[in-house]
């Protein structure tokens, strides 16, 4: 098959595709093999004496520390925050990226090699939307209207296949086929693309000033190597007697810019506007070996076998022969990525293939094609204070992760443990790898804290030095970079009360329990804007124990806790008086007014609560005839416990169906009370003897569940009061059955008598 032209573009003038004028434009795909190969031999033929790189200009003064011999993939890391914005970007290379190859290639002959973009804080300060946080990324290409109309031309599936066709499967591709084709394309692709972002233009405008100011001080030729889709542009600008102003650059409040290491997984994992070239790991054998399928295949079958999948060599030899047909059938010069997937999964995939499930054989396919290199700075790398902070906290508290894995446990008791704790948390929010909690007391949901500990797992990641860098945006020192991060955790939440006191937590674990102006701020903002009463009271019962119970996190009885703690115990109170009658919730609901009365009997004075006004909210919803009775009984119950007068009369639940409730929410919160009031028990002892049988089966199962609020020696001075000499006499046979099956007996004992009663045969007294 012979590939046809890419359609020309008669606006193109001949002299962009020149490679002997004193300015050069070779355009690019980022992570382009074939691009890189082709670039590097130029650059050896030419000698140029300025390569002039699309990259971030503010590296320029520490460019030298690219060419220390770091393991790629690595990339520039660019930051800044302003007021509360913080963004940072990513310029990746690998050993087949064009701008690497560019860099090395022009320094090894003696070229100035220079980056000539507008600096990522720059240009992402003066933008109201968020830009790709991926700086080689294919956007623009990608989503040119063009891409469709091409595909169906070239008889591929999209555009990555697009470019491989035209690019990368040829390996005799010359130097002037690949200008023409990669200039035309570009070109058609930008101009049927709508309009440039404002973003690209303005980093043009600065790309383009660049270019002119460093080839009017040259003797020799200068080479531009940028994305093609920027080529046609700067060519312009450059031939242009009124070129566009250089962008003004705003100021921020901080800005940064470092190497650190990369890998392919994380360049494989782009997608969207951000995404590049795929599978790098067989671009990367693509770059090292011609035959490049051929040893993707065998990398494949020995993936299979770490994963105990059977391939034998008859199913390799069918999947080869497959992808050889499948490239020829589409004229490919050599078995490429696409037939090599196709040809494994019509060779060796016997079943049907179902969505979102991965098949072993593709996984490992897929699994060889993402590669597994990881980048690692060199020494001498010069490195954001956040990192150096980091390395010193760890070493002198003694959590350097290490090859092998080692478990930390911790007694947040003991203050050494607990400083110990504040870093892990820290680097926890900070997504720092390598620490991970396994173990420990659940101080959110408050079981079993007897004693407060902490089970952390350590293990070097290759990550870890990474995440460090790229958490440089948020602070210069570890617990600054951790507070900023919980304030941009609160930030990303909206109306959830759970969210925050969560949050709290995770200040109070990190040392940070007086908050902070700005974090408090921002949490009760948060707060403000849930109206859940569920959700208000699970975060008041956090903040509760925090408050007036924590004593390992050095958190009970800060000013800003207590402030909070106020803020949502009002906004609890006023909630449950509108609360309506919930259904299915009944354990929450009791516990939810159990926080409210414990917050009143233990914080109320030293959070400067109106215990009158509390009271008042309590004895309205305890008179509300709309509330549910559980809920009427729990307040009732509290009034009690409050000393308070308010509760719900007790005549007002004599029905079967709500007594049982109503007692439920007055015993959980009055228990103790309840036991001191005798009269109390004897209305209720008056209420149910009033029941006829069927009455008192239907009560009894609620009934029940309300006495499981005392204790078997709480029931027994229950009975004695309403039954003083009621166990003077000998002691009641026990039950040969359990109590289910009594009351059923008792239920058809009933049954029976009554049945007797309506026809006349039951004789004597009714009590016998």
């Amino acid at each position: 098959m012979v590939i046809p032209p890419v359609p020309s573009a008669p606006d193109l003038e001949p002299a962009l595709y020149q490679s002997d004028g004193p300015v050069v434009f070779f355009p690019v795909r980022h992570h382009s093999p074939a691009a890189a190969r082709l670039l590097a031999a130029f650059i050896r033929r030419i000698r140029p004496e300025a390569v002039l790189v699309e990259g971030p200009a503010d590296f320029n003064d520490r460019i030298e520390e690219l060419f220390l011999p770091h393991q790629l993939p690595v990339a520039i890391y660019s930051y800044f925050q302003k007021g509360e914005r913080r963004r940072g970007a990513f310029y990746p290379f690998c050993i087949y990226s064009p701008e690497w190859q560019a860099l090395v290639t022009g320094r090894e002959v003696g070229a100035v090699v220079r980056f000539i973009d507008l600096p990522w804080a720059d240009l992402s300060a003066a933008e109201e939307e968020t830009l790709p946080a991926h700086r080689y990324a294919d956007g623009p290409l990608r989503t040119s209207d063009c891409v469709a109309v091409l595909c169906e031309r070239f008889a591929v599936g999209d555009f990555d296949e697009l470019w491989d066709l035209l690019f990368e499967v040829d390996p005799d591709l010359s130097l002037e086929d690949y200008l023409q084709r990669c200039h035309r394309l570009c070109y058609l692709l930008r101009t049927s693309g709508g309009e440039v972002s404002a973003a690209d233009l303005r980093r043009e405008a600065f790309m383009a000033a660049q270019i002119r100011q460093i080839a009017a001080a040259a003797s020799g030729p200068v080479l531009v190597v940028t994305g093609g889709f920027h080529s046609h542009a700067l060519f312009s600008h450059l031939r242009s007697d009124s070129p566009p102003p250089v962008p003004c650059c705003p100021a921020v409040d901080e800005r940064g810019i470092a190497l650190t290491p990369y890998s392919y997984e994380r360049l494989d994992r782009l997608t969207g506007y951000e995404a590049g070239m795929p599978g790098p790991g067989f671009y990367q054998h693509a770059w090292d070996h011609a035959m490049v399928a051929r040893q993707i295949l065998a990398a494949v079958a020995q993936d299979l076998r770490e994963r105990k999948q059977v391939a034998s060599s008859a199913d390799l030899i069918a999947a080869w022969t497959m992808a050889s047909a499948l490239a020829d059938l589409r004229g490919h010069r050599r078995v490429w990525r696409r037939d090599l997937i196709d040809g494994v999964t019509a060779a060796l995939v016997k079943e049907e293939l179902t969505a979102g499930l991965a098949h072993p054989f593709l996984a490992a396919v897929h699994a060889v094609l993402r590669g597994k290199q990881r980048g690692r700075l060199a020494p001498g790398t010069r490195l954001p204070p956040l990192v150096a902070d980091l390395r010193r906290q760890l070493a002198h508290f003694n959590l350097e992760p290490q090859q092998r894995e080692r478990t930390v446990e911790l007694d947040l008791h003991e203050q050494a443990s607990r400083d110990r704790s504040r870093v892990l948390h820290q680097l926890h929010t900070l997504e720092v790898a390598g620490f991970g909690l396994v173990g420990g007391s659940d101080l959110l949901g408050r079981d079993e804290l007897e004693r407060i500990w902490e089970r952390w797992r350590l293990l070097w990641s290759p990550e870890l030095e990474a995440n460090a860098i790229e958490a440089a945006v948020y602070g210069p020192t570890l617990a600054e970079a951790a507070q900023s991060r919980l304030i941009e955790q609160v930030e990303q939440q909206e109306r959830d009360a759970k969210a925050a006191a969560r949050l709290v937590l995770a200040a109070c674990q990190m040392g940070f329990s007086d908050l902070g102006a700005e974090l408090l701020a921002r949490l009760e903002k948060l707060l403000r804007g849930d109206h859940d009463f569920f959700a208000l009271t699970a975060a008041a019962g956090s903040l509760l124990y925090l408050y007036r119970y924590d004593d390992a996190l050095g958190s009970a009885g800060g000013e800003a806790l207590g402030r909070l703690l106020a803020q949502v115990f009002d906004r609890s109170l006023g909630s449950m008086a509108k609360l309506g009658r919930v259904q299915g919730r009944d354990r929450e609901l009791v516990q939810a007014v159990r926080t409210l009365l414990e917050i009143c009997e233990r914080c109320g004075a030293a959070l400067g609560l109106d215990r009158a006004a509390v009271c008042a909210t309590f004895a309205e919803v305890a008179a509300d005839a709309t509330a549910l009775p559980l809920l009427r009984g729990a307040t009732s119950g509290a009034l009690w416990t409050l000393a308070a007068p308010g509760g719900a009369d007790l005549s007002a639940f004599s029905a079967a169906g709500v007594i049982g409730d109503y007692l439920t929410g007055l015993f959980a919160l009055g228990r103790e009370v309840v036991q001191r009031q005798p009269e109390l028990l004897s209305e209720i002892d008056e209420l149910v003897s009033g029941f006829d049988e069927q009455t008192f089966l239907e009560a009894l199962p609620a009934l029940r569940l309300a006495f499981t609020s005392f204790s078997p020696r709480e029931k027994h001075t229950l009975a004695q009061t309403l039954f003083p000499t009621a166990g003077d006499g000998p002691p009641p046979v026990p039950l040969a059955v359990d109590a289910q099956t009594a009351a059923l007996a008792l239920a058809f004992e009933a049954q029976v008598l009554a049945q007797l009663d309506r026809y006349g045969l039951r004789g004597g007294s009714k009590d016998v």
